[in-house]
């Protein structure tokens, strides 16, 4: 293989004709209004081959250079002049300094976008209306183009719609060149699942067209049966119940109705608080005692002793024990006391 390309090499630059071959297999392919060219490297056993691509419109002489040095054996020519009209295309193969001669395509003809590009499929959505016995609204949009719109290059666009059940593909029903972008499928069966297509119909447009995604949908809106909306509603009813007894015995059980006895009542409004329990600090209790006189036998009136209450206070349980002892044994009977 290599020595038969040496030798046409050598052939080729002897007879004085360039010696780069130009790209294989060129064609022009365009979808949605654009248009892309391809070829084949024809030197695929060497590096750093490079192409330039050019295209022209039929009101302009001159061919515009788009895609320049490129390596990759294809060249988008985005957005063109006009959809009307017809173009030419051409591409070359580039080696350092050499360049081989342009490959033009079409050869014989021109090309025409409004005839030659493929017309893409459109945007469906499906709406279901009409609650029991109701029906399928089938929503399209037209596909965007690279140039102008589809109604702006035709004049006339139209939808073929075809449609069944999700379960039987084969009994498939077909609406035929339908005009309107909101279309309503009729006469459907009820809770059923249906599928959609949709494809665009342009009589002044001879290329094959897509048809959308699949595209289902239920025929009727779902509803529930009556055994589970009873069945709800008794749960909903004993929930309702229940929380209304919550709430009464929680008001009942903070609000009692017994009242409390009276005695209770004075007890509590005469009962003084634990001042030490309330304290942070916790201090050594301390016992009160009441002042006592104590009489003698023969003069009752003449006081024997008198402690003071802080004085007693003072005193320990044994001194108190021993203090009261003598004072009786003094005494020789039973003391009358008094509180002072």
């Amino acid at each position: 293989m290599a020595f038969y390309l040496l030798i046409t090499l050598g052939f080729l630059f002897i007879s004085g004709v360039p010696l780069l071959p130009p790209p294989q297999n060129v064609t022009v392919v365009s979808h949605n209004m654009d248009a892309i060219l391809k070829w084949d490297n024809p030197l695929p056993l060497f590096r750093d081959i490079t192409y330039t691509a050019e295209y022209k419109h039929s009101l302009i002489k001159v061919f515009q250079s788009v895609c320049m040095g490129t390596k990759e054996c294809r060249c988008d020519f985005g957005r063109l002049r006009s959809v009307h009209g017809t173009y030419k295309f051409r591409v070359r193969t580039e080696h350092q300094r050499e360049n081989s001669s342009w490959v033009e395509i079409p050869t014989n003809k021109s090309f025409s976008l409004t005839k030659e590009t493929i017309i893409g499929p459109p945007k469906v959505t499906l709406v279901t209306k009409g609650g029991a016995t109701g029906f399928i609204e089938v929503n399209i949009q037209d596909p965007v183009l690279k140039i102008d719109s589809l109604k702006g290059a035709y004049g006339t666009v139209a939808y073929n719609i075809r449609y069944w059940k999700e379960t039987d593909k084969k009994n498939m029903s077909e609406i035929k060149e339908a005009a309107e972008q909101q279309v309503k499928l009729t006469p459907l069966e009820p809770n059923t699942r249906y599928c959609v297509q949709v494809q665009m119909y342009v009589p002044l447009c001879y290329t094959e067209k897509e048809y959308s995604n699949i595209t289902c949908l239920m025929s009727t809106e779902p509803r529930m049966s009556e055994g589970l909306l009873v069945i709800l509603l008794m749960v909903a009813f004993l929930l309702l119940f229940l929380i209304c007894c919550v709430i009464y015995k929680g008001r009942k059980f903070l609000h009692p109705k017994v009242k409390l006895p009276e005695h209770f009542k004075k007890h509590l409004n005469n009962s003084y608080p634990c001042s030490y329990l309330a304290s942070p600090i916790t201090l050594p209790l301390q016992e009160k005692y009441d002042q006592i006189n104590a009489l003698d036998e023969e003069n009752p009136y003449n006081e024997i002793t008198c402690l003071s209450e802080d004085n007693l206070c003072t005193m320990d349980r044994g001194q108190c024990t021993e203090y009261y002892n003598a004072v009786h044994k003094k005494a020789k009977c039973d003391l009358p006391y008094r509180n002072i």
